[in-house]
């Protein structure tokens, strides 16, 4: 994984004779968006910058941890799909670090994912959490966390609110808290929407359709409505 960033600034007590010495640490700051499974879709620039035009100034695309970086296309987002499934969704209490993407600058640390990006957001949040690092907001959008593990982020001290955006109105089969044998039944479902690549269910937000502009905006609202900055 990538080393830990850490953001701040402190002064170090001086001796009679020598000026205070001032170092600079950085720490986490600013606001990360994971994506679906292969963090490649169309959608991804459009809806950061929906973001950044609802006032997330300091707003960053998440790019790590996918099969497409060494398997491109499909075969690497069916990889991500199947560490969805199988792995990700559940507690991993080992190190989930950022090395890009932050800006010392923002006021807040927010963590925001769609899909398999929210099991990435999610494992970042409580990675950075037991490390003693607040995280301001979690965002799960369309998530199929584990219900364990959205229980106990959802209990953690430093991570100050968790907020979860499910996709039933839409037609999505999936939902935070979801059981394994749930997500399996569902799918046959997923794979339909995801064929017929009509912005619908699941994938509300990830194909691009005629009124994806509104749909990106709608969600970047919601978003900064719950207290992101």
């Amino acid at each position: 994984m990538p080393e830990v960033v850490y953001s701040g600034t402190y002064r170090l007590t001086p001796t009679a004779d020598r000026e205070a010495v001032k170092i600079s640490l950085l720490r986490p700051r600013g606001t990360l968006y994971w994506g679906g499974a292969g963090l490649d879709g169309g959608y991804l620039r459009p809806q950061l910058e929906a973001f950044q035009t609802a006032g997330l100034r300091h707003c960053f695309v998440g790019l790590t941890n996918t099969g497409t970086a060494d398997y491109p296309g499909l075969t690497g987002t069916f990889i991500d799909a199947v560490r969805s499934g199988l792995s990700i969704r559940f507690q991993d209490d080992g190190e989930w670090a950022i090395s890009s993407g932050m800006s010392p600058e923002a006021g807040q640390f927010n963590l925001i994912g769609y899909s398999y990006g929210s099991l990435l957001a999610a494992q970042t949040a409580w990675s950075y959490a037991r490390n003693g690092h607040p995280v301001d907001h979690l965002v799960l959008v369309g998530s199929p966390i584990d219900a364990d593990f959205l229980a106990n982020l959802k209990k953690h001290r430093l991570i100050r609110r968790v907020v979860v955006i499910d996709l039933r109105q839409y037609g999505d089969p999936i939902y935070a808290g979801m059981s394994e044998t749930e997500l399996l039944a569902g799918a046959p479902q997923l794979a339909k929407q995801f064929a017929a690549g009509k912005g619908e269910g699941h994938f509300y937000y990830a194909h691009v359709v005629k009124d994806s502009p509104r749909r990106w905006a709608s969600l970047a609202q919601q978003i900064v409505a719950e207290g992101l900055k």
